[in-house]
């Protein structure tokens, strides 16, 4: 039951890893579309599309979650946690399929997706020490919140301490709170001390991709971890109905009313961010309070949600070649050409390299005495 508890097998944890890497898919293929048809205007579901790169916040919350309730099970602080074997562990998860698709990239292998030769051998290796999201990401662009990802990894054990340290439930509040306040507040300054107007290209390597600037939905997840191990979520059907299904339509409504990139204002730089993490907490929330629902077509939910790691590093180097070989034929024939062609790759990038470096962490985990959910949420 401490597993179920924990979110160990929730499916609705893989129903919103699901749903995240769905927005980032859509997010990229409606991007191209538009970008290649020149087309200025936008209906409710394109403007939807447009905005899904909030999935990238979504999976931020999910591991926050994740990770920190690792670390909580295995014991962060007491002389049983083993930081090396955690980090082996993280390093399992991430790397090799990362360093699979990159090296894939750089040599070409994606057709029509090109990689500017200008200093490349630097460019790979800050890329192979996770800086892209300081540095810019320019090689695959999706690859920049795998930086923030690292950063969080080395750091979560520290902030998880610090957290247990704090035994009254407030001073761990506060602490959250600043946390979560950091980032707002670095924003607030930058963009106050601007003399131009921002557009989306500056806006990106200044308030979307470096780690500093973007830990709101971590934080929120640390918070989710520690506020159910304090018992303050607890299973709820009905609250966790009203939590992730309120706080889907309210994604929805928001995300309809407008492209959020299409200029940026002070409430876009600073607050946005902020106001989506909580936004995504609540779906975290509700999905961690459901544990124990029966969710239907749970089958397709794991499946797609195993995927997920796959589907957001392979995705989007494809889009040069489906773009030119299925968009004469309309634009169905490009989502279907993409959404196939996607999952196809995301299918073999797991099975041949993602899937038996996953066996080799959950080998780690059982000598912990511990297994860890084979999903962690990753953007």
């Amino acid at each position: 039951m401490a597993a179920v508890a924990f979110g160990r097998n929730n499916p609705w944890l893989d129903l919103v890893r699901s749903a995240a890497i769905l927005l980032v898919v859509l997010r990229h293929g409606e991007r191209a579309l538009h970008l290649a048809a020149g087309d200025a205007d936008l209906g409710a579901l394109q403007t939807i599309f447009m905005n899904g790169w909030v999935g990238v916040d979504l999976f931020f919350v999910l591991s926050g979650y994740l990770i920190a309730s690792h670390l909580l099970r295995a014991g962060v602080g007491s002389p049983d946690f083993r930081i090396g074997r955690y980090l082996a562990m993280r390093a399992l998860r991430i790397v090799p399929a990362y360093f699979a698709v990159l090296a894939l990239v750089v040599a070409g292998a994606f057709p029509l997706f090109g990689v500017a030769p200008e200093r490349l051998a630097l460019r790979v290796v800050y890329h192979l020490v996770f800086l892209q999201d300081y540095l810019p990401s320019d090689i695959d662009v999706v690859f920049w919140s795998l930086g923030v990802e690292e950063k969080f990894y080395l750091l979560a054990p520290l902030l998880i301490f610090l957290l247990l340290r704090c035994r009254a439930g407030w001073l761990q509040a506060v602490l959250l709170l600043l946390c979560f306040a950091f980032p707002v507040a670095f924003r607030t300054v930058t963009y106050l001390n601007l003399h131009e107007t921002l557009d989306y290209l500056q806006f990106w390597p200044i308030f979307r991709s470096p780690f500093h600037m973007t830990l709101e939905g971590l934080v929120n997840g640390v918070g989710i971890a520690l506020a159910q191990q304090r018992g303050l979520i607890v299973p709820s059907r009905r609250s966790g109905i009203c939590l992730l299904g309120g706080g889907a339509v309210v994604f929805c409504v928001w995300f309809a009313s407008g492209d959020f990139m299409s200029s940026i204002d002070f409430f876009d730089a600073s607050l946005q961010p902020a106001l989506i993490a909580v936004l995504a907490g609540v779906l975290v929330a509700g999905a961690v309070q459901l544990v124990g629902t029966p969710l239907p077509f749970t089958p397709f939910f794991h499946l797609l949600s195993r995927l997920s790691y796959s589907l957001y590093l392979v995705h989007y180097p494809l889009l040069p070649l489906v773009l030119a070989l299925a968009l004469p034929h309309g634009s169905v024939s490009f989502w279907a050409a993409y959404f196939f062609a996607s999952a196809a790759a995301a299918g073999v990038l797991h099975l041949a390299i993602e899937k038996p470096f996953l066996r080799w962490k959950d080998r780690l985990a059982r000598k912990d005495g511990r297994m860890v959910q084979p999903g962690i949420a990753v953007a």
